[in-house]
């Protein structure tokens, strides 16, 4: 019997007008189908208690989808934020130079005459370079060093 047991499949119809245990001992029907509906009753508290299990993981799980949703939000509203203000500041920067140049041009022009843009370029190149300009303002403290380029460090060091 217990051989025919395992051979079943869920769902066939079994006799349990005896049934024969593990240590080759018969049953009688009534214990039979009591021991029958206490497993059946254990088998369904189980799956319930899986039910439950897998609610909460799902309900935890659904939590931190939230909460990653939200923290995503932040990041992305900080980056638009971060290049916006980018945007502005090499907007600035491309101003500041431009009224430098001009500066130096109108200054020149008074001087004797508009230098050539040979003569433009070479000022440009017998300064220190950007490492230069970016070590003095390290040493010097200044904030922001790091992100700015090479006109606004020299401006940045002539002004302080």
């Amino acid at each position: 019997m217990v051989a025919e047991l395992r051979e079943r499949r869920p769902g066939d119809m079994v006799n349990l007008s005896s049934v024969e245990l593990l240590g080759g001992t018969t049953m009688p029907n009534k214990k039979a189908i009591k021991a029958a509906e206490k497993a059946l009753a254990e088998a369904k508290s189980a799956v319930s208690d899986a039910r439950q299990a897998v609610k909460k993981l799902d309900r935890k799980t659904r939590r931190k989808a939230d909460d990653l949703r939200v923290e995503l939000k932040r990041a992305a509203k900080s980056a638009s934020k971060s290049i916006e203000r980018d945007v502005r500041t090499a907007t600035k920067r491309r101003a500041a130079q431009a009224e430098q140049i001009t500066v130096r041009r109108l200054s020149a022009r008074a001087e004797g005459g508009a230098p050539a843009r040979d003569e433009v370029a070479a000022d440009a190149s017998t300064g220190p370079t950007y490492r230069e300009l970016r070590e003095q303002a390290k040493v010097r403290g200044i904030r922001g060093y790091s992100r700015m380029d090479k006109a606004t460090l020299a401006a940045a060091l002539t002004t302080s």
